[in-house]
C-alpha cells in the first residue's frame, strides 16, 4: 500500500483519474487548501508521495516518510531541490507547451491585427481602415517582425515552431551556446538587452528565480521600440509590475498580452483584480486569468505522467521527468 497526498486544488482535482491509473494498492488524500495542512497531520506523516503545486520545503518537512515529491506541473516555485531530504526523489511534468504556444500565437495575431477593435467598430456601422476607401493600410503582418524569446526551453521551442510558419524572425536567448533549428539566431544571456531596439515581440520563456524576478524592467522598456509588444505566460513577477504598467499606460510600448499576474484570488467566485495597479483599465492589454496552459490535453497528459511515476516508484523503475 502506497500513501499519496494531493495538495492544492489542481492536484486534488486529479484524484478520480489517478485512482483509475494507479496499478497498485494505494490511499489518496486530498488537501485542496494547503493552508489547512495542519488538519492532515496523520496523513502527511504517512505520505510516501506528495503531488501538487507549490511543493514547498515546509510542506515536505511534514512528510518524514516521503519517497517522491511530484509537482503537478513544470514549475517548482518555493522548493529548493538541493534541500530535499536524502532519499526523496523529485519529478515534474509538462504537456503544456503546445497550449501555451497557441496562446502566444493567438496573442501575436490579436495584437497585430486588432480584430477586437474592428469588430467593435463595425457593430456600430464604422468601416474605419477598410480597403473600400483606398487609403493607405495601417495594419502590419506577423511576417517579417522579430520576436525575442528569453529562454529556449520546451515552451520557447514550441512557440518558435509555430511562429516560424508565420514568417516571424526569431531570436532565442540562452545561457548555453547551442544551435536551435527553429530560431534564426541564438544569442547569449549576457547581451540580449543590446538587441531590444529591433524586437517587436518580447516573450519571456524563463522560470521565476531570484535572477529573473523583475527581469523586464524600466530599462528594458526604454530600449524597446514604441511598436513593441510584451507577451507574458511565464510568471507575473518576471515583469516588473510598476514598470510594465507605466510602459503600457504611457504608450512607451504598443501593448501586451498578460496571462500571469501579481495577485490571485483566495476564494472561489470572489472578485479579485490581478494587480494592485489598474491594468484592467488599459485598452492596449489583452488579459487572461492564467489559463494559457489550462487545456484538456495538458491535464490529461499530466495525470498520465503522475500516475505512471507512482507506479514506477512502487515497481522500482526510473521515474519520468526526474529532477533529483
Amino acid at each position: 500500500m502506497i500513501h499519496v497526498v494531493l495538495v492544492g486544488r489542481m492536484a486534488s482535482g486529479f484524484a478520480r483519474d489517478l485512482t483509475r491509473r494507479i496499478r497498485h494498492a494505494h490511499t489518496l488524500t486530498q488537501v485542496p487548501d494547503a493552508a489547512r495542512i495542519e488538519e492532515f497531520t496523520a496523513e502527511m506523516a504517512a505520505a510516501e508521495v506528495l503531488v501538487g503545486w507549490p511543493l514547498t520545503d515546509a510542506l515536505i518537512a511534514r512528510a518524514p516518510n516521503l519517497k517522491l515529491a511530484q509537482a503537478s506541473g513544470a514549475g517548482l516555485d518555493g522548493l529548493d531541490p538541493a534541500r530535499l531530504p536524502p532519499g526523496v526523489r523529485l519529478a515534474n511534468t509538462f504537456h503544456h507547451e503546445a497550449a501555451i504556444a497557441e496562446y502566444v500565437l493567438m496573442a501575436m495575431l490579436y495584437l497585430t491585427r486588432k480584430p477586437h477593435a474592428y469588430d467593435a467598430l463595425l457593430r456600430h456601422g464604422n468601416w474605419r481602415d477598410s480597403c473600400i476607401w483606398g487609403e493607405r493600410p495601417v495594419l502590419r503582418e506577423l511576417r517579417g517582425q522579430t520576436a525575442m524569446l528569453l529562454g529556449i526551453g520546451h515552451i520557447a521551442r514550441e512557440v518558435a515552431l509555430r511562429a516560424k510558419a508565420f514568417g516571424v524572425r526569431l531570436i532565442g536567448v540562452s545561457r548555453r551556446e547551442e544551435a536551435e533549428p527553429h530560431f534564426d539566431e541564438v544569442i547569449p544571456w549576457s547581451n540580449w538587452r543590446e538587441r531590444l531596439p529591433e524586437t517587436e515581440f518580447l516573450i519571456p520563456c524563463c522560470p521565476l528565480t531570484p535572477e529573473t524576478e523583475g527581469l523586464v524592467n524600466a530599462d528594458v522598456y526604454a530600449r524597446l521600440p514604441n511598436s513593441a509588444h510584451v507577451i507574458n505566460m511565464a510568471r507575473g513577477r518576471v515583469l516588473d509590475e510598476e514598470a510594465t504598467y507605466e510602459a503600457l499606460r504611457s504608450g512607451r510600448i504598443a501593448g501586451a498580452a498578460l496571462d500571469v499576474w501579481y495577485q490571485y484570488p483566495t476564494a472561489e467566485n470572489e472578485p479579485q483584480f490581478p494587480s494592485r495597479l489598474p491594468f484592467h483599465e488599459l485598452p492596449n492589454v489583452l488579459m487572461s486569468p492564467h489559463n494559457s496552459a489550462w487545456t484538456l490535453p495538458t491535464i490529461e497528459g499530466r495525470i498520465e505522467d503522475i500516475a505512471e511515476n507512482i507506479n514506477r516508484l512502487v515497481e522500482g523503475r526510473e521515474l519520468l521527468h526526474r529532477l533529483r
